[in-house]
C-alpha cells in the first residue's frame, strides 16, 4: 500500500476517533447485501451491497442539511483508493438516513473489494466524522419471503408470509410506505421514499397497529394507497438482534394494499413486475379456492407459472359495477370468448383438466374504482392439483372491442365445443 493511501486512511480513522469535536453524529453505520423485488416506489430491483448509516446529523442543528458522505476502501488489486458517494435517502420515519447501493453482477464471483473494510466519512465545512464497516466473509444474498396474504379487519389488516425456501433467517422487518408521500424528483420538492412505519419482528405475521406509525402528525387511514415491504433478515452472529449494523443480508419484497371500510376473506397479495404484471407465489392444494388481488383495471389476463397446476375454476367479485363479466380462453393463437355476462360470485368451472390461462373483461370504468386499490377486485381461483402458484395477473388497461351479437353466439358455441374437446381429451 502506498504511503499516500496509508495517510488518507489514517486521516479517516482519526476523524472517526473524535466525532464529538467534529460535531457530526453517526448512528448505526452498516454494510450488508440487499436484494430488492420489483415495486412501484421507484426503488431499483436487483442485488446490491448497501452501505450507509441510519442517521447522520450535525449535533448543533440536529439536521443532516449540508452534510456530504463518502465511502472508501483500498482496491485489493491495484492498491488505489476506491470511493463512492453516500447519498441522503430520507423518508418521513427516517429523516436522517444515508446510503449507497453498489450493484452486484448477475453471474460470476463477487468482487473481493466488497469484503474489505470500508470507511464511511461524513463532512460539513471543516467538520467531519467517520465510521468503519466490513462485510462478513461468508455473507451472500438471500431469497425473498413467500406467500404474502392479507386478512383481518379493514382497520387492522393482518399480513402473513412464509420464510425463504432455502436461506435461514433470524427475523423480519415490515416497512409501510404511503404512496402519496413518495417523491423521487427533486424538482417537485424534498426527496422522500414515503416510509411511515418500520418494525422488526420474529414471527411471520403482522397486524397493522396505528401506534406503530411514529411519524409526528401522521395517521394510518382508510382509503389511502400503501405499499408494504416485508424483508427477510439474516444476521451476522445468528442472533435475533436485527438492527442494521448486525445484518449481513436483507431481501425485500413488496405488495400493494388499500385499507377499506369492510374486511373480507384472506387475500393473497402479488409483487409488482416491471412489465406491469402482478406475480404471485404461494402454495396451493387441489379443490381449494384462493383469493388473489392486484390493481383494478378494465380486465385481466391470468396465467400460471412454469410447473404450476392448471386453473380449475374462478370466482369473480359480485359487487363491482353490474357484476357481469366476459370470460375468454386462449386457443394457442388468439383469445376466444366462451361466456358473456357471467355473474360475479358464481364459480365458473374450467373442467377437470383446467386451463393454463384465461382472460376476464367487462369491468366498467364507470364503476369508480381506484386503480391503486389492491383490495377492490378480489378474484377466487382453484387449481387442478397440489403445488405452488407462481403465476401472474396482468391488467388490461383498455377495453377489448365488443364483438357483434352473431359473433357472441358463434363464440359461445365454439366455447362449448372447446370444453367438450378438453373433456374428451
Amino acid at each position: 500500500m502506498s504511503q499516500s493511501i496509508r495517510s488518507a486512511l489514517a486521516g479517516l480513522c482519526l476523524a472517526a476517533a473524535v466525532p464529538a469535536q467534529a460535531g457530526i453524529v453517526i448512528t448505526t453505520p452498516f454494510i450488508n447485501f440487499e436484494t430488492r423485488a420489483q415495486n412501484t416506489l421507484g426503488f431499483l430491483e436487483g442485488a446490491y451491497v448497501r452501505l450507509g448509516a441510519n442517521s447522520v446529523v450535525d449535533s448543533s442543528t440536529g439536521s443532516p442539511a449540508g452534510i456530504t458522505g463518502l465511502a472508501s476502501t483500498v482496491d485489493v488489486f491495484g492498491g488505489g483508493l476506491v470511493q463512492r458517494t453516500l447519498n441522503p435517502n430520507p423518508g418521513p420515519s427516517i429523516p436522517n438516513f444515508f446510503s449507497r447501493y453498489l450493484a452486484l453482477p448477475t453471474s460470476g464471483a463477487l468482487h473481493p473489494n466488497l469484503f474489505e473494510p470500508w470507511t464511511l466519512r461524513f463532512s460539513k465545512g471543516n467538520e467531519s466524522a467517520s465510521a468503519q464497516v466490513q462485510m462478513p466473509s461468508g455473507a451472500r444474498p438471500i431469497g425473498f419471503v413467500k406467500s404474502i396474504a392479507l386478512a383481518g379487519t379493514a382497520a387492522a389488516p393482518t399480513f402473513s408470509w412464509t420464510p425463504p425456501a432455502q436461506d435461514p433467517v433470524q427475523g423480519y422487518r415490515v416497512n409501510i410506505f404511503d404512496r402519496a408521500l413518495v417523491n423521487n424528483d427533486p424538482g417537485r420538492g424534498p426527496i422522500s421514499n414515503g416510509q411511515v412505519m418500520s418494525r422488526d419482528l420474529q414471527g411471520t405475521s403482522y397486524t397493522v397497529n396505528p401506534a406503530d406509525f411514529s411519524v409526528p402528525g401522521y395517521a394510518f387511514a382508510l382509503g389511502k394507497q400503501y405499499t408494504i415491504e416485508i424483508s427477510a433478515l439474516q444476521t451476522r452472529d445468528g442472533s435475533t438482534r436485527t438492527n442494521n449494523s448486525n445484518l449481513q443480508s436483507v431481501a425485500r419484497v413488496y405488495a400493494e394494499f388499500t385499507p377499506t371500510e369492510t374486511g373480507g376473506q384472506q387475500v393473497q397479495l402479488p409483487a409488482v413486475r416491471a412489465d406491469g404484471a402482478f406475480e404471485f407465489n404461494f402454495a396451493v392444494a387441489v379443490n381449494t379456492t384462493y383469493y388473489i388481488d392486484p390493481f383494478v383495471a378494465v380486465g385481466y389476463d391470468y396465467q400460471i407459472g412454469a410447473g404450476d397446476p392448471n386453473f380449475r375454476s374462478v370466482i369473480l367479485p359480485s359487487e363491482i359495477g353490474d357484476g357481469l363479466y366476459d370470460l375468454w380462453l386462449w386457443t394457442g393463437s388468439d383469445w376466444l370468448l366462451v361466456v358473456a355476462d357471467w355473474l360475479g360470485g358464481t364459480a365458473y368451472d374450467f373442467d377437470l383438466l383446467g386451463v393454463d390461462r384465461f382472460r376476464v373483461t367487462g369491468i366498467e370504468v364507470g364503476a369508480g374504482l381506484d386503480p391503486g386499490d389492491t383490495t377492490a377486485f378480489v378474484t377466487g381461483v382453484s387449481f387442478t392439483g397440489d403445488g405452488r402458484f407462481t403465476g401472474t395477473q396482468t391488467p388490461i388497461t383498455q377495453e377489448v372491442p365488443e364483438p357483434p351479437m352473431a359473433a357472441l353466439l358463434l363464440a359461445g358455441l365454439a366455447g362449448l365445443a372447446l370444453r367438450q374437446r378438453r373433456l374428451n381429451g
